[in-house]
């Protein structure tokens, strides 16, 4: 069964879209001379891209001279493509796509070069803002510095389950001078965000602080069937975040760090696959569902840093909540109902030792790592008038590590690249069922314990000041566990192990004007953790053998002074060798929700110095949604634009998002209902208006 895409007008929203392509085309020939004047102009440093900072391997670099592939988006690149959550940030990332199941849950998945999480387990992927873990991977962006996307296996460098690659979060630090911003906004769909940033010096330099705040309030994109309610997918979000840094005279760097996030959002948004490509936006329920998240965050990091050698602790506590409940039959009769509480609470440590920054001999860096988390998750299946089903499932989760990696030269041109990571992990459970009427209660206990060592060996090679290149092999490793909504008997799984090969290279050119990336990979599974979803059943198996192999690229060029070109593209080939799931082969079979390619284009204007324009073009291949490969939405792309005007420290922006409203779905599973597959509609066609103010 095929999800066909389809795509509709709104004259209203399409009108905003037309002013904006009508500025970009009207300045098309003012793109094209200055691009003439600027190659026939003598060399200047002002027609170049600036070398972009990162901090993917635990010390300070540039992107272009780290190897590993990697994706960087700075928070000038968020505000330009008006993009403020998770999901716009990985459609911007080739080989990498998000299963996005309702606004802000936790079932939402990220998958990345064909290595796929599942709804009950946890991510392939680490994510990580200012270093500290999150669980909760769907969030609002707020005040960003930049994000760096890695691919492939970060064991040694970063904490636990990060056998696919990591996603780091840097949000903006306080600086000892007066800054700020407040902006406010109004779209369709009745979305209101306001925004507040301020920061500067306390009692003195050495003191400093930065407090964001970001409210939003819309009534979403859904309407019930039966009564026409229009806000049934309601959202409601805060989210906020200090941080007070004291940097006092010497060789001392502290951060105190307060993050917090409460979104209430309604729940009734799923419907049956045939009903979402003809009437996307009408939903049937007799019961209006809700998500309540709260997530507060405290951290310390310390830095201090010695003439041949630096020192970092950073210290997190995190209390992760969120309580859903669903109409589950999907249907305005009153038959099924679910609800979930999921609860968190951990602390994490990472202590660790890195050469200096800018180091001309060996660059390494090493340390240990420690995470300790209770986990609470409640489950109620409600069959009205027949039985209800409880499920208690807690889970206390410790896993410590010892890592370390360094650089060391060889040649002039050749450096050698050796990691290892020893991760330990335990997982103690206690499991209850039991159900209003005719079954026993039902319970379990099982300790698990996981290990591995994660090694990473490489060549980097730089024949030219301008190209880089390497060669790395990289072992990955995510640990079993519990999966309480398996069938009884059988709810524990495997850890599952990837051995990674990469090549690629990285060059700069054109007088600093354009800037290229290129990987190739193979990555072979054992024991790939797969899950079979019937509605509120998710049995979990490992899969024998699987493998994937694929090629990422991404281009930018300085163009002229005022005009930025990007693109990217990846693609993947991901499939299990051995796979039998009780009489079924699922061999040469692709995993569920893992797209095979990925694309995107972006075009970025500067007209005068006061008009600016943005385009982008970002494109997502089909996406199977089980493993028997029978089911599978179209391929599909989606039009942003923005444009705005800028008057000293003033701005207003128009920006439309889906311009073209593709009809597509963020979900899909088999809804167990006479084998009909239901699922959440992507976003439709969104547009509006932003004013901002900086001092």
């Amino acid at each position: 069964m095929t999800l066909e895409i389809t795509a509709k007008r709104h004259y209203t929203a399409m009108s905003v879209a037309s002013l904006v392509v009508s500025q970009m085309v009207c300045w098309g020939g003012a793109i094209a001379q200055e691009a003439d004047n600027s190659v026939h102009s003598s060399k200047t440093n002002e027609v170049q891209l600036k070398p972009v900072s990162v901090t993917a391997e635990k010390v300070s670099s540039t992107d272009q001279d780290t190897p590993v592939s990697m994706t960087v988006i700075s928070g000038d690149d968020l505000d330009r493509s008006n993009s403020g959550q998770t999901l716009d940030v990985i459609r911007h990332v080739p080989n990498m796509y998000m299963t996005k199941a309702g606004q802000h849950s936790t079932a939402d998945m990220i998958s990345m070069r064909g290595v796929t999480p599942f709804m009950e387990g946890e991510q392939p992927v680490g994510f990580f803002v200012d270093g500290v873990h999150y669980d909760n991977v769907d969030m609002e962006l707020l005040d960003i510095d930049r994000i760096e996307v890695l691919r492939g296996p970060q064991s040694t460098l970063y904490g636990r389950n990060t056998e696919a690659g990591a996603i780091n979060i840097i949000t903006r630090d306080p600086e000892p001078y007066r800054e700020g911003m407040a902006s406010i906004g109004y779209g369709n769909y009745d979305e209101k965000v306001g925004s507040l940033i301020s920061g500067g010096a306390l009692w003195n330099r050495d003191w400093s602080y930065r407090a964001t705040l970001r409210v939003k309030d819309s009534n979403g994109y859904f309407t019930r069937e039966p009564g026409g309610q229009d806000d049934v997918d309601r959202t409601e979000d805060i989210n906020a975040r200090l941080k007070v840094r004291w940097q006092p005279t010497g060789n001392w760097d502290l951060m105190m760090s307060y993050d917090g996030q409460r979104y209430r959002d309604g729940a009734t948004s799923i419907a049956f696959l045939d009903k979402i490509s003809s009437n996307r936006g009408k939903v049937e329920s007799d019961y209006i569902g809700s998500s309540d998240t709260d997530l507060h965050t405290g951290s310390l990091r310390a830095i201090y840093k010695a003439r041949s050698f630096t020192v970092t602790s950073l210290s997190a506590v995190t209390s992760e909540e969120n309580k859903n409940a669903y109409d589950i039959d999907f249907t305005s009769a009153d038959m099924m109902r679910l609800y979930t509480d999921v609860a968190y609470t951990r602390a994490t440590e990472e202590l660790r030792f890195s050469s200096p920054d800018n180091t001309t001999g060996p660059r390494w860096v090493g340390g240990i790592y420690y995470f300790d988390q209770s986990g609470h998750n409640n489950v109620d299946v409600d069959v009205r008038n027949y039985y209800v089903q409880h499920i208690r499932t807690d889970t206390d989760t410790r896993n410590a590590a010892v890592f370390g990696q360094a650089t060391w030269p060889l040649l002039d041109s050749v450096d050698l690249i050796t990691g290892l990571r020893y991760d330990f992990e335990t997982k103690n459970v206690q499991n209850n069922r039991s159900y209003s009427a005719y079954y026993p209660r039902y319970g379990s206990s099982p300790d698990m314990a996981f290990h591995a060592w994660l090694p990473k060996v490489g060549l980097e090679y730089r024949p030219l000041s301008n190209l880089m290149t390497y060669a790395t092999y990289s072992e990955g490793y995510k640990a079993g566990g519990f999966n309480n909504l398996g069938t009884q008997g059988k709810e524990t799984f495997r850890a599952e192990y990837t051995k990674n090969y990469e090549v690629g290279l990285k060059h700069t050119g054109f007088d600093n004007r354009t800037e290229n990336k290129l990987s190739l990979f193979w990555i072979d599974w054992t024991d790939q953790q797969v899950d079979q979803l019937i509605l509120t059943q998710a049995n979990i198996s490992n899969a024998g053998k699987s493998v994937s192999r694929g090629v990422e690229w991404e281009g930018t060029w300085q163009a002229t002074n005022a005009l930025v070109l990007k693109a990217n593209a990846g693609w993947n080939d991901a499939h299990f060798v051995e796979y039998m799931y009780g009489t079924r082969n699922y061999a040469d079979k692709r995993p569920p929700n893992s797209p095979a390619y990925t694309y995107g284009i972006a075009a970025d204007y500067n007209f005068s110095e006061n008009f600016y324009a943005r385009a982008d073009w970002l494109g997502t291949g089909g996406v199977y949604f089980d493993s028997a490969n029978e089911h599978k939405q179209s391929s599909y792309g989606l039009l942003n634009l923005k444009t705005g005007y800028r008057y000293g420290n003033y701005e207003a922006s128009l920006w439309v998002r889906n311009a073209l409203d593709k009809v597509y779905v963020t979900r899909a599973f088999d809804s167990g209902l006479a084998e009909r597959y239901a699922g959440i509609a992507g976003d439709p066609q969104t547009f509006g208006l932003t004013l901002t103010a900086r001092w």
